[in-house]
């Protein structure tokens, strides 16, 4: 694959954009709130599936509150969106020109103390699991916190719980060494399902290359996210900025292993709920700098799906690994992960 840099505008040729309306394309992270508000956008871009944050730092009482909200969402849109449990559902939704979601947590808060509660969210449809956001949570350490403790004992048994039921294992926002022993604990492929590499960026959010050659190991993979804290020091990055990101990962363990997760929000959230946030220590300054956000050129949000498209191709992307990166990846690993309800009693 080459490292030369087209130039900054992107023109989608035929041959790219019916590589693109014929490919399985998954976004590995949608925060819940803005998906909904911009849902247009990954229709137009001609997204397949998106893997949506419901669910963040809630408690137990509120996460199910949560799920029933996106239950009425999609019940009432039932022309355009589709629930999967399954990687034939998704694939399906391709075939019925829908746009499948897949429950996502972006947090384990929602478990508390009760490692049995992880069966009541799968059974409530929930099939990626993130194990921390930054802080601290029940099952161990996010990123952001000083102590990087890892997993708790009770992070133990959910990690065997999550494998038990078919969950994907998520460790994006999550603390190193908490990462590093689910992965050594994991029967199952283990995703960040949108973090970038910290080789090519430096941030507390961007994971080492131990860490994505550790994930790739399990036969998983990386969701390289379009936040532009996490990719550039340079607002907006270039879409070949987030272009390099993906061959890094792909360079350093292989294209199978590196996919999207492109965590479109809020571009410019209200500065008192920024500020909040950094005073509660869920985001630190450094990590996240003050909005407005803008994320890469020709990316900015989900209709320019097809950009990316082309710019693979023009970047040397075979075909076949185009159609890998844009969502046949996170195919391979939901076939390999999710299992129905049958195995579990």
């Amino acid at each position: 694959m080459s490292t030369q840099k087209p130039g900054p505008t992107t023109t989608v040729t035929r041959p790219a954009r019916a590589l693109h309306d014929s490919a399985i394309v998954v976004d590995g992270t949608c925060p819940g709130y803005h998906w909904r508000e911009r849902l247009q956008t990954w229709i137009d871009g001609g997204a397949t599936c998106c893997v949506v944050s419901f669910v963040a730092f809630e408690d137990c009482r509120r996460a199910v509150s949560l799920l029933a909200e996106a239950f009425r969402y999609l019940r009432e849109r039932p022309d355009r969106l589709v629930l999967a449990t399954s990687a034939e559902q998704i694939r399906q939704a391709k075939r019925d020109g829908r746009l499948a979601v897949v429950l996502h947590f972006q947090g384990t808060h929602a478990l508390e103390y009760e490692a049995d509660l992880v069966e009541l969210f799968w059974r409530l449809g929930v099939r990626v699991v993130q194990l921390a956001y930054n802080q601290r949570s029940p099952v161990g350490d996010g990123c952001e916190e000083p102590s990087d403790a890892g997993l708790s004992s009770l992070g133990r048994t959910v990690v065997a719980e999550l494998n038990r039921l078919g969950i994907v294992i998520d460790v994006s926002h999550t603390g190193a060494r908490t990462s590093h022993e689910a992965v050594a604990l994991s029967t199952a492929p283990v995703v960040a399902s949108h973090s970038n590499p910290a080789g090519l960026h430096p941030s507390s959010r961007n994971i080492s290359d131990a860490l994505i050659r550790d994930l790739a190991a399990t036969g998983g993979l990386i969701g390289i996210n379009g936040f532009p804290g996490f990719l550039s020091a340079h607002s907006p990055p270039t879409l070949d900025r987030f272009v390099d990101a993906i061959t890094y990962v792909a360079d350093l363990v292989g294209v199978a292993h590196v996919g999207i997760g492109l965590d479109y929000t809020i571009r410019n959230p209200p500065m008192e709920l920024y500020e909040q946030y950094v005073r509660d220590g869920i985001w630190s300054a450094a990590t996240y700098p003050p909005p407005p956000w803008h994320f890469p050129a020709g990316l900015d949000d989900a209709s320019g799906l097809p950009n990316l498209t082309q710019r693979l191709l023009d970047r040397g992307y075979t075909e076949d690994e185009t159609r890998a990166v844009l969502g046949g990846n996170w195919l391979r690993v939901f076939d390999q992960v999710w299992h129905d309800a049958g195995s579990t009693t």
